[in-house]
C-alpha cells in the first residue's frame, strides 16, 4: 500500500469534514471520496475516530519537522494555527463532538514547540533555569491555547485572525520583563 493512498483517505476525511458533523461521517463516506475499498481503509485505519486522531498526530509531527529557527514569532505561530485556519468547518464539527480535546491536546502540543523556542531565544543572554523556562513557556502557551479555543467555540470568527499578531506583538513587547520578573521572584 502506498503513500499516498494513506493521503487520499485523509484528504477524504478533511474534505467530508469539512462539510458535516463527525458523528454522521461514515467510512464508506471516506472510501467513496477517497476511491479506495473498505479493506484498504481498515489497512491504515482501525476506524473514524482512528483516522481523526492519526490526522492531529501527523498535523503535529509535520509541524515538527518544519520547525525553523530563524522564522519570527509570528510566522511560527501562524504556521501552529494553519490546520485550524485551513479547517475551520472541520474544527467546528469536531469542537461540537465527543472528541473536541482533541483541538485544545494539538494547540497545546504546537504551541509548547514554538513558545518554548522563543523563550529560550529569550532568555539565552539571562541565567534562567530549565524550570524557569519551563514555567515561561506554559505562562505563554496557556494563553496561547486558551484564547484560540474560545475563538474556535465561538466559530472561529474572522475579525480574531488579527489576534494571531496581537499576540506575537504581546510576547515581543512582555518576554523580558517577563524573564526579569521571573528572576526576581525564583
Amino acid at each position: 500500500m502506498s503513500k499516498f493512498t494513506k493521503q487520499r483517505i485523509i484528504d477524504a476525511f478533511l474534505y467530508l469534514l469539512n462539510k458535516k458533523s463527525l458523528d454522521k461521517l461514515t467510512v464508506k463516506d471516506v472510501i467513496e471520496v477517497a476511491e479506495v475499498n473498505r479493506n484498504t481503509f481498515y489497512y491504515y485505519f482501525k476506524d473514524i475516530y482512528d483516522l481523526l486522531y492519526k490526522v492531529f498526530k501527523m498535523k503535529f509531527d509535520d509541524f515538527c519537522d518544519e520547525t525553523k529557527k530563524q522564522t519570527a514569532f509570528y510566522d511560527e505561530y501562524v504556521r501552529a494555527a494553519d490546520f485550524i485556519l485551513n479547517n475551520r468547518q472541520a474544527m467546528e464539527h469536531i469542537y461540537h463532538s465527543k472528541d473536541k480535546e482533541l483541538i485544545q491536546t494539538y494547540m497545546e502540543q504546537v504551541t509548547k514547540v514554538f513558545v518554548k523556542h522563543f523563550v529560550e531565544e529569550a532568555a539565552a543572554s539571562y541565567h534562567v533555569s530549565e524550570e524557569g523556562i519551563e514555567y515561561l513557556t506554559s505562562f505563554y502557551s496557556n494563553a496561547i491555547v486558551g484564547n484560540t479555543m474560545h475563538w474556535v467555540r465561538d466559530g472561529m470568527p474572522p475579525y480574531r485572525e488579527k489576534y494571531l499578531l496581537l499576540v506575537s506583538k504581546s510576547f515581543e513587547a512582555t518576554i523580558d520583563d517577563m524573564i526579569q520578573s521571573y528572576l526576581e521572584f525564583s
